[in-house]
């Protein structure tokens, strides 16, 4: 019997989302490095393609039309050649217009029932094959083309934003207020969406992202390169920022660029605030250093409960670099299981410095619960004890490292390290 996925499917025949979702599906098992291989799982296209799993999974669903580009950059991942990949785009393209097809009434239809002279352009644009009324919006002045968008039926307006160049739908959701212009940002495709809102003139783009729900801002957010989010996010308010955080769709690796993006103050009372196992795994992501310099500038018991959610191991690298008095502080709060946990991974060099900083009785508790020849070690590490200085909140340590302090300028370029004299930057 012949192999049916011997060559790639043929798509000169795809005219709606159902038979592009089959052909993609059909795409992905011919790209079988052998005969006897599995298909690329989705996760493998997820990384090759540069696109979102779960856009991926729609695309091959047919619950969703995939965008131009999450087409092109499916095909070309499963190994298509370059000359066969406009063959796909424009089937994609082929099954857009069967969508707008199906879901608009015939035009002749509808204006048969309208005054003559039609007064109304957006309902005869509406009603028009979004072809015919994307040339006509590109022929108006922006600000003229977006009113008519913003009162079409969504679905219309959002069907000639798909057909219509860039540059001219970038200029008409220059023109429109932003609540319109996030408006159709939402009803459309993700990745579109997000291309556009990208391209807009920063101060536009960012009037637009603050018009739009979290969510759907997180979401957007996330289908963008990450410099082009950030600089959208950066000049936002902090108000909006912080409820940013608080979205759980937004995605931890944003979640940390925008919380460098403001300052520490701002920083640290995000993750006192935000959800814990958010806050959690912003520390678990960090390098050690930054979630050194965040924990400590959080209240104990956060600190220790944001600890606690992280690997023993991790844990260690984290308060092994941390001030040596506000670490202690931090391990002498945390449970005892969990203390000691760390403690037998932890560097014993810089847990002996953890230790000697620590109050004497919960010293020889935690070594008294500790295996007894790690203890032994530990005891030998541990130099002798010092007071703290400066060990009160906002305050760190003159003596503590100097890369701590570092960290957290580069971090957040408005924050000052403290003075030798422990009062503040110059």
């Amino acid at each position: 019997m012949s192999n049916p996925y011997a060559a790639p499917p043929d798509v000169l025949s795809v005219n709606t989302v159902a038979e592009l979702a089959d052909a993609l599906g059909r795409l992905r098992r011919w790209a079988r490095p052998g005969p006897a291989a599995d298909p690329p799982t989705l996760r493998v296209l997820a990384d090759r393609t540069g696109v979102p799993l779960t856009t991926i999974a729609n695309a091959l669903s047919g619950r969703t039309l995939p965008g131009t580009r999450v087409v092109y950059e499916f095909a070309r991942a499963c190994g298509l050649p370059e000359d066969d990949l406009p063959l796909w785009t424009e089937a994609r393209q082929r099954a857009a217009d069967s969508r707008r097809a199906r879901r608009r009434p015939p035009a002749a239809a509808i204006t048969a029932g309208l005054p003559a002279p039609v007064t109304d352009t957006a309902a005869v644009l509406t009603v028009i094959p979004a072809t015919v009324a994307a040339s006509y919006l590109a022929t108006l002045a922006p600000y003229e083309a977006g009113q008519n968008l913003t009162a079409m039926a969504e679905a219309a307006a959002v069907d000639c934003l798909a057909v219509m160049p860039t540059h001219v739908v970038l200029d008409c959701l220059t023109a429109m207020v932003p609540a319109a212009a996030a408006r159709l940002l939402q009803a459309e495709d993700l990745v579109l969406a997000a291309d556009q809102l990208q391209l807009l003139p920063l101060p536009v783009g960012q009037a637009v992202l603050a018009a739009l729900p979290t969510a759907v801002a997180s979401r957007l957010l996330f289908e963008m390169p990450r410099t082009a989010a950030l600089g959208l996010v950066s000049g936002m308010t902090t108000a909006w920022k912080t409820a940013l955080m608080t979205d759980p769709a937004l995605p931890t690796a944003l979640a940390i660029e925008v919380l460098y993006s403001t300052d520490y103050t701002w920083a640290t009372s995000v993750l006192t605030t935000i959800d814990a196992a958010r806050a959690g795994k912003i520390i678990a992501s960090v390098a050690p250093d930054a979630a050194a310099g965040l924990l400590t500038g959080l209240p104990t018991a956060r600190g220790c409960d944001l600890l606690t959610r992280t690997d023993p191991g991790r844990a260690g690298l984290i308060l092994a670099e941390a001030d040596p008095h506000q670490g202690a502080a931090l391990l002498a709060a945390l449970s005892t299981t969990t203390a000691t946990a760390i403690l037998a991974v932890m560097p014993q060099a810089e847990a002996g410095e953890l230790l000697a900083a620590m109050d004497g009785g919960r010293r020889r508790h935690l070594l008294a619960n500790t295996e007894p020849r790690r203890a032994s070690v530990l005891r030998a590490a541990t130099p002798s004890p010092q007071p703290a200085r400066n060990a009160g909140p906002g305050h760190r340590d003159p003596s503590s490292r100097a890369v701590l302090s570092a960290t957290v300028a580069r971090l957040f370029p408005e924050h000052r390290p403290p003075s030798a004299d422990g009062t503040g930057g110059p």
